[in-house]
């Protein structure tokens, strides 16, 4: 086996063990971490959005009393980790200092995934954020302005507010919590994506995600020009030497499609706007398969431990996954280290 085989992306699931075993026994362990998608609207309009079709006005947003609620029931369950995510934009939900505000009070550890627009102009929320997030990711995507327009679908936003925005932050962040910039390269950003790496070292992230996209097809880029581009993308990760950034050149979601069930399920819990709770963070297209319950008239635990959720996942069929998923690459790691068990412990 190469030693390279599992990189720093393992840490989550071998940090989680103890409830991976459980799973492997037929139990379901409280999750490990809890995506929110706080609202289903967004500020944006991307015409790659996944999530698009679901989207509805700034009145779809989970109210503050369920996620207060729902905050307490996760807190007593010693779940640690929330990820504050969409669906929707987060940040545009009308009480979100106020969720921040009870995260910090639970002593919650919050991952932020962000267009990051409201960030702009904002210091108290800017302050919220600074405070409960453990790391932020900002969807950029594109590094120019008439790029980040079209790629986001709005004329009257500008790159270089986000960017001085983001670089405020950092300073602001002083180590305390780690920061990340994405692009998702299409036809509509191909001519952004070889700046993705420089805005980073110039803005002072700590890492990089370069992603291309995998749908929907009238936006991927041709098999030729995403080589050609992945290529010289590489070749700009390997000039780096010993800077401080970290770049992540993933797949896109396309090509064959899985086999096996994915164990992840029973450690990230998806609970969406409206309360339904899904097993999956992939769920957007096939809702009525995913969804356990709600927790607006359930308390997460008797959701999340009713047997309707083992029935749940034994009715998905691997093959209708998202391909090169995230939550699948974990898989193997669980395979290799069952077949190892003889040796837990041995270091």
């Amino acid at each position: 086996m190469k030693s390279e085989m599992y990189d720093s992306w393992a840490l989550p699931v071998l940090a989680a063990w103890p409830k991976v075993k459980q799973i492997v026994i037929g139990e379901i362990p409280s999750p490990e971490v809890v995506e929110i998608f706080p609202t289903n609207f967004c500020n944006f309009n991307c015409p790659h959005c996944r999530c698009k079709a679901c989207h509805r006005d700034d009145t779809a947003f989970m109210d503050i009393d369920v996620l207060r609620r729902l905050f307490g029931e996760l807190k007593d369950q010693d779940v640690r980790n929330l990820e504050l995510s969409g669906g929707g934009e987060p940040l545009v939900h009308p009480e979100i200092t106020e969720l921040f505000d009870l995260a910090i009070q639970c002593g919650f550890r919050v991952g932020l995934v962000t267009n990051g627009y409201p960030l702009v102009g904002s210091d108290l929320l800017k302050e919220r954020v600074a405070e409960c997030c453990s790391w932020i990711r900002f969807s950029v995507d594109a590094f120019t302005d008439p790029g980040f327009q079209r790629v986001h679908g709005r004329k009257d936003i500008c790159y270089r507010e986000l960017k001085e925005m983001i670089a405020g932050l950092g300073r602001l962040a002083r180590g305390r919590f780690k920061i990340g910039i994405k692009t998702l390269v299409s036809k509509l950003n191909a001519g952004d994506a070889m700046l993705a790496i420089p805005e980073a070292l110039e803005t002072g992230v700590d890492y990089v995600q370069v992603k291309f996209l995998g749908f929907p097809k009238e936006l991927v880029l041709g098999d030729e020009a995403a080589t050609s581009l992945s290529e010289r993308i590489q070749m700009q990760i390997e000039s780096l030497g010993d800077r401080s950034v970290q770049v992540e050149l993933l797949p896109p979601y396309k090509g064959d499609p899985g086999s096996g069930k994915c164990l992840m399920t029973f450690l990230h819990a998806v609970i969406d706007w409206d309360g339904e709770v899904y097993i999956c963070a992939f769920f957007d297209h096939r809702k009525t398969q995913h969804s356990i319950g709600n927790i607006r008239n359930r308390g997460f635990r008797e959701v999340w431990e009713d047997a309707r959720h083992k029935q749940t996942f034994e009715t998905i069929d691997p093959r209708t996954c998202v391909p090169n998923c995230p939550m699948r690459r974990y898989n193997p790691l669980v395979t290799f280290v069952q077949k190892q068990d003889f040796r837990e412990g041995f270091i």
